[in-house]
């Protein structure tokens, strides 16, 4: 039986084997499943493939939204063969977007615009965050796909990484509390401000 290594090390074996195919423009519908089972065989990830900030397709590897798993993720990656067509990521990547997404899990698909969202962060001695979101136009919507909402714009806005590594509590409202009222800001400005207080470039 293979171990995890092995296993890591033939799942990219095979993708390399198979990158051309693998493009979003020609992959097939039993070569999606293939490559959900392979990767469902490493651990209990997440994976999407989009467009690539450098070349021209990226494959992610993503913990789901799970911290305990991020480390795994970014070992999987860290055995990437080198590909001319696709580069990897062991997260979801902030976007640049227009803040609107489609809600799938929804009984009905629905498209959301979150570009009037407002938030106030707080910081904390750990360096760790608590956000309070404003977010009229999920107030119509069950409490779980409200959250799942919020998680798509946070990585979408941030990344995957940040939103796991720093950002501990969510509070969605449907006005700003008074007492932070005149502190918030308009969800486009979020990662600016994450960027700006981590010293990130």
């Amino acid at each position: 039986m293979k171990n995890l290594k092995e296993e890591v090390s033939s799942f990219w074996n095979w993708f390399s084997e198979n990158e051309k195919a693998l493009m979003p423009e020609v992959i097939t519908d039993s070569l999606i499943d293939k490559l959900d089972s392979k990767i469902l065989s490493l651990g209990d990830f997440s994976w999407e493939i989009r467009e690539g900030e450098e070349k021209d397709n990226m494959l992610v590897i993503s913990p789901g939204g799970d911290l305990k798993l991020l480390a795994q993720t970014k070992e999987i990656i860290s055995s990437a063969h080198n590909s001319i067509f696709w580069e990897f990521q062991y997260y979801k990547p902030a976007k640049n977007w227009a803040f609107r997404f489609t809600l799938d899990n929804y009984d009905v698909k629905r498209m959301l615009d979150a570009s009037e969202w407002e938030y106030v962060l707080l910081k904390f001695p750990d360096g760790t965050y608590d956000i309070i979101i404003k977010a009229p136009s999920l107030a119509s919507l069950p409490e779980n796909y409200r959250n799942d909402a919020v998680e798509i714009v946070l990585e979408s806005s941030i990344g995957e990484k940040l939103r796991l590594e720093l950002i501990k509590d969510i509070e969605i409202v449907n006005e700003i509390p008074n007492e932070y009222w005149g502190k918030q800001t308009s969800i486009k400005f979020l990662k600016d401000q994450i960027y700006e207080l981590e010293g990130i470039n």
